[in-house]
């Protein structure tokens, strides 16, 4: 009975409302975003600063960052409260953090898509996709799958009710820091192809019937990570089994997170500048699965 007069699928919205493409952002505290804008003036300059301060109105963003206290226990750090808002500076886990969506809203807001996408983020800091993110075909149980797709599913209800006919095109995935140690690398690979499916199946009723991309972006190669190289073998492997998984190798792309505090680098999280970058890689990786838009 609650389902009565909810648009189940973007298909059957489609007439008389609005097509709009959505994006899903997940992962831990780099998804999330504890990169500091303190230090974008410098990084990026005066004038992309105030750009990024000023933020995006084509580009909204619906986010709930959370952090783990204990198992099954993710209390909010910073969240939009259910509402799209545009993509600025301080949607990280505090007021003064940030985190991809201001790249992706940088280079999106540049393309035919400004005005017709929305992001969805549900991040959760210091979380790991075995005992955190594991997906029901995995026989595990855990809270911030069910989270995820709750909160999505909200969000999607949302657009459809202001007049929107969504349609999930792509998935943004920055995660794996937590799966870098012994015992939980070598079940990466198994884990995320759980996930990525359960995940596709779940939520494909807002796909059009065209599984969503999944970008998959590497972690760093910080030695707090101590098994990183395992972990980005089998995001590696993961993305190379089918043609809508992609990776993003950020230590090709010089990703850093040595630089910021200048005292005591936060060896964590990317520097502010990287940060940026990873959100224009985000970008440019998912691009290709929008759909066609006229530049107004």
């Amino acid at each position: 009975m609650a389902l009565i007069g909810l648009c189940l699928s973007s298909t059957a919205c489609s007439a008389n409302k609005t097509p709009v493409d959505v994006v899903l952002m997940a992962g831990q505290s780099n998804m999330v975003g504890c990169s500091r804008v303190t230090y974008l003036n410098n990084s990026a300059g005066s004038v992309k600063y105030q750009e990024y301060l000023n933020g995006y109105n084509g580009i909204r963003i619906a986010y709930d960052n959370l952090t783990k206290d204990a198992i099954d226990v993710y209390p909010e750090q910073n969240t939009s409260h259910g509402a799209f808002v545009k993509v600025m500076l301080g949607e990280g886990n505090a007021d003064i953090t940030f985190g991809p969506e201001v790249g992706m809203g940088e280079t999106l807001s540049q393309t035919a898509h400004n005005n017709n996408i929305f992001l969805i983020k549900y991040a959760c800091g210091a979380s790991n996709l075995l005992d955190d993110w594991a997906a029901p075909s995995s026989g595990r149980i855990s809270g911030l799958y069910a989270g995820f797709v709750s909160y999505v599913r909200a969000q999607i209800k949302a657009l459809q009710d202001d007049g929107y006919a969504p349609s999930i095109r792509a998935m943004c995935w920055m995660q794996g820091e937590g799966d870098s140690y012994p015992g939980y690398s070598v079940q990466y690979l198994s884990q995320l192809s759980y996930f990525v499916d359960d995940l596709r199946e779940e939520l494909m009723e807002f796909c059009d019937g065209t599984q969503f991309a999944f970008i998959d972006a590497g972690i760093s190669d910080s030695p707090l990570w101590v098994e990183y190289a395992t972990v980005n073998a089998a995001k590696e492997q993961f993305a190379a089994q089918n043609e809508r998984n992609i990776y993003i190798d950020t230590i090709e792309h010089g990703l850093s997170t040595s630089s910021e505090p200048p005292e005591e680098p936060d060896l964590a999280h990317y520097d502010s500048a990287s940060m940026i970058e990873l959100g224009r890689l985000f970008a440019e990786a998912l691009l290709p699965f929008l759909s066609a838009f006229e530049t107004e």
